[in-house]
């Protein structure tokens, strides 16, 4: 959590890719691109697990606490996409095209989605300091 927000007080004030000349804040732009797109998929693994939840029944807590997760992560998606200087519209056709991809995922084979999302999203939502070391370790490979 600490990187993050200090990855977002350096590149608040400015556009991204106005800044961006060394290799590390190259690096910087690259993991809260990244990240930002991880929060779009948990959004939408979070939103349309907890629709499948209802539709099948399941515990309110079990509901609830998806929605919650839901809604992190949309807050996430929406700060860092504001800082990579998306339009709130742009984000919000993204996102509904995620959700969209998702739930037709999800109608096929949720199990699938679960075993794909379901940790990564988990971690992401409660430690996102691991997320952000993978895609530190992905981008000072891929960035010269």
């Amino acid at each position: 959590m600490k990187k993050i927000l200090y990855i977002l007080i350096i590149f608040y004030p400015w556009s991204v890719s106005a800044i961006e000349k060394t290799k590390e804040e190259k690096v910087a732009k690259y993991i809260i691109e990244n990240i930002q797109k991880d929060y779009v998929a948990c959004y939408s693994f979070y939103k349309v697990g907890a629709e499948s939840f209802k539709k099948a029944g399941k515990e309110k807590n079990i509901i609830e606490s998806l929605e919650k997760s839901a809604d992190v992560t949309l807050k996430f998606n929406h700060d860092l996409g504001e800082v990579l200087g998306l339009k709130p519209a742009a984000m919000a056709k993204k996102t509904k095209r995620e959700v969209e991809k998702f739930t037709k995922i999800a109608k096929e084979d949720f199990a699938s989605l679960v075993k794909k999302y379901g940790l990564m999203c988990k971690n992401l939502v409660e430690n996102q300091t691991q997320r952000i070391d993978y895609w530190e370790k992905k981008g000072n490979k891929k960035i010269k």
